[in-house]
């Protein structure tokens, strides 16, 4: 048998499976199912079925990674990967005490020290899927949060203070840092981005709010060569948190002597032009632009593994990084691993190679409708399925466009006993079921019970499925009127057609919205899906064209990051976009929000201004209360543990820990420190 007749048998498996899970919704039925097919043992049976819902997810970490300092008292007999040794004896590197910094960062890791060397498979849906890796795996800025959320943990600076009423942040860098082609890392690195990058117009044309506070953008200091210092007009509170988010990773990606090459306040710009054109592009800052890519294997990185073969090779590949600056206790230096590759599948193809033991540790893309055949084949296998915490709740937001260019649509969004209505519709229990095998709680968008944010008031408010009532309250607001199919009419007489319109990205989530739809129905509301390129549903959205849009949760464990559902923040605030817009550009483009979100707006902008976590909680429960009353943003089904398939030789992935995107799942676990261990 052939590898193209086995996946095509795989194939049949997966979809047979998927089948059973949607018409049968027993669990211990699929799985035996799974173990006849497959060989499962009965021991994967019985702990499948041994599996409760409320006790499918733990809450909190059996086993993390620390971090401390390199004690300035202990000799440095640092070690190195063996595969480094032979560039090292030949004169290609200097020695590891020369690489690393005085200081290195110490990982302390979950579970083992080591071993060195081994290849880290993974798997994405295009090559531009790759690109996560600068984003999720070369997790290293100034800052960087703990796996849980809860701490910003030192990182690239050792040290900061907050001072003026969070007006003022200086950060002191860890001395003797270097980039990938050995070049010394400092603050002039930084300056660089500042000065040439955040304030030059062909590069950044719109300065981000996050650097605009008080009316000015902030200001940057070199204090001395490994100390920085950020001054705001007025205090920003949320600063440091977005640092160890995504703000820092910017700030540090730049590397001065390396980018100066290809910058017109260093080189001549008629020449920079000249090999723009010869490069096939017309201006020099796509020059630029291209030079810092991320699958430029020439731009030194501070990462833990660097580009050597970018896509849309296959596979891509990254190598270690030998200058990479943090070791474990011993004086090891990271990263354990020495390759990390990306290859490029279909989607039913990687949930194959996950089952079959293919990949060494990956959440992104194990759809949780294979979870029970995920389950099954641990043993076959040979990995273990881990239950991290959905940050963002698990559950998917379902709103209207608010600024709808069709004006009785927006007139009816705007009711807000129409949401309430929409959210008593739908039938939760009944979705949990067939689409997320019993597992997880109906939850509206809002912080989880793990976050300090958390509020039951609105997390489990309007989530009855009750037809009668969503009936009633469609009545009363005037959709009374109904065609002979039972259907509501609109206030102008026509037929009220609600498209329930995502991307194709979400297509594991489509049992889902159909079953949204025909709840809707049944309450008279003639509710279609729509599944579209993840282009064209961008294109419609951005254009204010679209009824009803679904999307994700976006880290609620610290909204405060990204309040994207709780106030119109971001382009990413689908209910409002037309109203972020107003707020992003200072009223200057957009529609001016309704008073209860300009409310909210304000109490954000209450936030920014104090340091004091206690009193950023506080204000920002307000905005949850405002959310509540008017439910802008309905969830469906939360508490759904995010899969990650961990191959048997890996070590020091956490058992659990929190995965959400401000946290760079999963970078905020150390992935410099896993290890593969064959013995």
């Amino acid at each position: 048998m052939n590898l193209r007749t086995l996946h095509k048998r795989q194939n049949i498996f997966t979809r047979l499976a998927a089948i059973f899970i949607c018409l049968f919704v027993l669990i211990g039925l699929l799985a035996h199912l799974t173990f006849w097919l497959s060989g499962a043992s009965e021991v994967d049976i019985a702990q499948l079925e041994a599996i409760s819902a409320p006790e499918r997810q733990a809450t909190e970490p059996v086993a993390l990674h620390a971090v401390s300092e390199w004690p300035a008292d202990r000799k440095s007999l640092f070690q190195q990967a063996p595969i480094l040794d032979q560039r090292v004896t030949s004169g290609l590197l200097p020695s590891v005490d020369q690489r690393l910094p005085d200081n290195p960062l110490v990982i302390h890791p979950a579970h083992q020290m080591g071993p060195y060397g081994g290849t880290w498979p993974r798997y994405g849906t295009s090559p531009s899927d790759v690109g996560i890796f600068h984003h999720r795996l070369a997790y290293d800025g100034l800052v960087r949060w703990d796996p849980m959320g809860r701490e910003i943990l030192p990182n690239l600076a050792t040290h900061w203070d907050i001072e003026d009423e969070g007006r003022s942040y200086t950060f002191y860098i860890r001395r003797g840092v270097r980039w990938s082609d050995g070049h010394p890392f400092s603050a002039d690195d930084i300056l660089f981005w500042y000065q040439d990058v955040l304030q030059n117009e062909d590069l950044t044309p719109v300065i981000p709010i996050e650097y605009r506070k008080g009316g000015q953008t902030v200001s940057c200091e070199k204090i001395d060569d490994y100390t920085i210092r950020f001054r705001f007009a007025e205090p920003y509170g949320l600063f440091l948190k977005q640092l160890a988010s995504n703000l820092s990773y910017q700030i540090v990606y730049y590397p001065a002597h390396y980018l100066k090459n290809f910058h017109p306040h260093y080189q001549p710009i008629e020449e920079l032009e000249k090999q723009a054109r010869a490069d096939g592009k017309d201006f020099w800052y796509q020059l630029f632009q291209d030079r810092l890519d991320y699958r430029n294997v020439d731009c030194p990185r501070l990462w833990a593994w660097t580009v050597s073969r970018p896509p849309p090779e296959r596979p891509a590949e990254f190598v270690r990084n030998p200058y990479y600056w943090k070791v474990d206790p011993e004086g090891r230096q990271l990263p354990y691993i020495d390759r990390i590759t990306f290859d490029i599948y279909d989607l039913e193809t990687i949930n194959i190679k996950a089952i079959n033991g293919e990949i060494g540790m990956q959440g992104r893309h194990m759809t949780f409708q294979n979870y029970p055949i995920f389950m099954a084949n641990q043993k076959r296998g040979g990995y273990s399925v881990r239950h991290w915490l959905d940050g963002g709740d698990g559950t998917t937001a379902i709103v209207f466009n608010l600024n709808h260019k069709d004006h009785v649509l927006k007139s009816l969004f705007h009711q807000r006993n129409f949401r309430i209505a929409m959210s008593h519709a739908i039938d939760r229990d009944a979705i949990r079921e067939a689409a997320f095998l019993g597992i997880g709680e109906s939850r509206q968008i809002s912080p989880p019970p793990i976050s300090a944010y958390h509020m039951p008031e609105h997390a489990y408010g309007y989530l009855t499925y009750d037809p009668v009532l969503a009936n009633r309250l469609l009545d009363e607001i005037g959709l009374v009127k109904r065609d002979e199919r039972g259907m509501r009419l609109r206030s102008d007489g026509s037929p009220l057609v609600l498209n329930i319109e995502t991307s194709s990205t979400m297509l594991g989530a489509g049992k889902m919205f159909e079953m949204i739809a025909a709840n809707w129905r049944d309450v008279g509301i003639d509710a279609k899906v729509k599944m579209q390129a993840r282009q064209l549903y961008a294109q419609r959205r951005n254009a204010l064209l679209c009824d009803v849009l679904v999307w994700g949760g976006a880290g609620e464990i610290v909204p405060t990051l990204d309040p994207r559902w709780f106030l119109p923040y971001s382009s990413s605030s689908f209910h409002g976009l037309d109203y972020a817009r107003w707020y992003r550009s200072g009223g200057k483009t957009g529609t001016e929000p309704p008073p209860d979100m300009l409310r909210a707006l304000d109490l954000f902008g209450q936030i920014e201004l104090t340091v004091d976590e206690e009193e950023q909680i506080r204000l920002f429960k307000e905005i949850i209360e405002i959310n509540r009353q008017n439910l802008w943003v309905i969830g469906t089904v939360g508490a759904i543990p995010q899969l990650f398939i961990v191959k048997n030789t890996f070590r020091n992935v956490p058992e659990v820990a929190v995965g959400c995107w401000p946290l760079r799942t999963p970078g905020a676990t150390a992935p410099e420190s896993y290890a593969i261990d064959e013995g």
